[in-house]
């Protein structure tokens, strides 16, 4: 099966409430398997000093929202902040498809693609399949790294 054509268009303030659901959708289980907890309050405060339309693309299939992409341009590496698929598109190559993506952006600009993901996230098996590797951990985290 093919991936879903997507495409990326930039988000705006008036994303913020769809935003903020789909990281409640997609990350509170591993933030309370990391932590032990999720404070409705505390995260959604964390949400907004960090929303930054600037940097954030709603990934979109047809005419519908379905993710988002948050990319930090630097200038020794293009760090993938984040990305998170609803969980109705998961499973269906879209995800590979948006990092491949991303991944030939890094190679034509000759940069490494960086990112960082929880332990306790699954997805790090997903970014390996895709040719990143470890390079350092944290109690919470596994950094990778991806080099054409």
């Amino acid at each position: 099966m093919s991936p879903p054509a997507f495409s990326l268009r930039p988000a705006i303030e008036a994303d913020y409430p769809w935003l903020w659901q789909l990281k409640r959708d997609t990350m509170r289980g591993y933030v309370e398997n990391t932590w032990g907890s999720w404070d409705e309050v505390a995260q959604e405060a964390f949400f907004r000093r960090n929303f930054s339309p600037a940097t954030v693309n709603v990934i979109t299939t047809g005419h519908h929202d379905v993710g988002l992409l948050e990319l930090v341009h630097r200038p020794h590496e293009i760090f993938l902040a984040n990305i998170q698929i609803a969980p109705a598109h998961q499973s269906r190559g879209l995800g590979a498809a948006v990092v491949r993506t991303v991944q030939d952006e890094a190679a034509a600009c000759g940069l490494p693609l960086c990112l960082q993901v929880l332990k306790v996230n699954p997805a790090r098996r997903f970014y390996e399949r895709l040719g990143f590797t470890v390079t350092s951990e944290t109690l919470s985290h596994w950094f990778m790294e991806w080099r054409a």
